[in-house]
């Protein structure tokens, strides 16, 4: 579905089958000469079929429009392929990019299995990369980006978008921002009403301090208008923010509490005792990707804690980091 947001401004609306998230909100910024492309979709054909509608609906001259990846989530970037000719243009933050361009390969999600796997995961790798959506809507092949930086400025539409960087959600999670207009293009740094996912990724150590970061970054901005990456659109920005930052010292508090009662545990064993708010009466009936989102998360909240010195952490015999509760003060961490 294609509904104009604003002069020059179209939400595409693409579904995510199965998929927590629901659906992608893409954009397309159309100008006189050239147009932009804000995310894409996963790589799987009814993704396809609902942008190329939208497109073809829009009039979409795909030579004279050039696509902007936010991030390099598969959800984001599994089009990207589809999209890009010669003559046109992708953007996307450099560390992203080489990401992008490695989705397709096996080896790089056997390492990132890996990384999990030392974070508690306890899914069977085979079971673990076969039920990964990241891994069966991946682009199929690697394109020519053009990378973008900080402050760097993007025309579109009458628009004039300088390039945010917020890393949190993945390493170089990039956003727009139009000052004269306070028009503010999110990607998954804000939602309105689901909160974004941090756990690992290649490039990203400690998830939660650089998103807290990044939350400072952006609610310092006169933002009138915010585009978010999923579902329905967001008014308070400041709410939200507050909000997040409240959703995130309550998930550490309970992390601490689940060590302190239990004893030393992986993130697997801490995610298990946790609460989600997810249609699975407990743990074991969790969707097998669903409990790798959710070790990650807890992962991310565990090596913030590590760093502020609340857990203690070591690894086991098998390579796998175990936490320890050391103190549970969690004033002034996340501000």
């Amino acid at each position: 579905m294609v509904t104009e947001m604003m002069k020059n401004i179209y939400r595409i609306e693409v579904p995510l089958p199965k998929n927590p998230m629901k659906l992608l909100n893409s954009y397309l910024i159309r100008g006189k000469e050239r147009s932009l492309i804000i995310d894409t979709g996963f790589n799987r054909p009814e993704c396809r079929e609902a942008m190329m509608s939208a497109l073809d609906e829009l009039h979409v001259d795909f030579d004279s429009t050039d696509i902007f990846l936010t991030h390099l989530h598969a959800d984001h970037s599994g089009q990207i392929f589809s999209l890009k000719t010669d003559k046109n243009t992708a953007y996307a933050e450099e560390r992203e990019a080489r990401v992008v361009n490695m989705l397709h390969k096996d080896e790089y999600w056997e390492h990132i299995y890996e990384e999990f796997r030392r974070g508690g995961l306890k899914l069977p790798k085979e079971e673990a990369l076969a039920t990964h959506p990241g891994v069966m809507w991946r682009p199929d092949s690697e394109v020519d980006f053009t990378y973008v930086q900080d402050g760097q400025i993007l025309e579109a539409g009458g628009y004039h978008f300088r390039c945010i960087v917020t890393p949190g959600h993945s390493p170089g999670h990039t956003c727009l921002y139009d000052e004269e207009n306070g028009i503010f293009f999110a990607g998954d740094m804000i939602l309105g009403d689901i909160t974004p996912n941090l756990c690992y990724e290649l490039y990203l150590d400690d998830p939660l301090t650089e998103y807290i970061k990044s939350l400072r970054i952006v609610e310092n901005l006169d933002i009138r208008t915010i585009f978010v990456g999923h579902r329905n659109m967001l008014q308070d920005v400041s709410g939200r923010i507050a909000g997040l930052r409240k959703h995130h010292e309550l998930r550490c508090a309970e992390a601490l509490q689940t060590l302190k009662e239990n004893g030393p545990m992986d993130s697997w064993d801490a995610a298990a005792r946790m609460t989600w708010d997810i249609n699975a009466k407990d743990w074991e009936s969790f969707p097998p990707s669903q409990k790798w989102f959710a070790t990650g998360e807890a992962d991310a909240h565990m090596v913030f804690l590590y760093h502020n010195g609340k857990v203690r952490m070591h690894y086991n015999d098998d390579g796998v980091k175990i936490y320890e509760y050391a103190d549970d003060d969690l004033r002034g961490l996340i501000v």
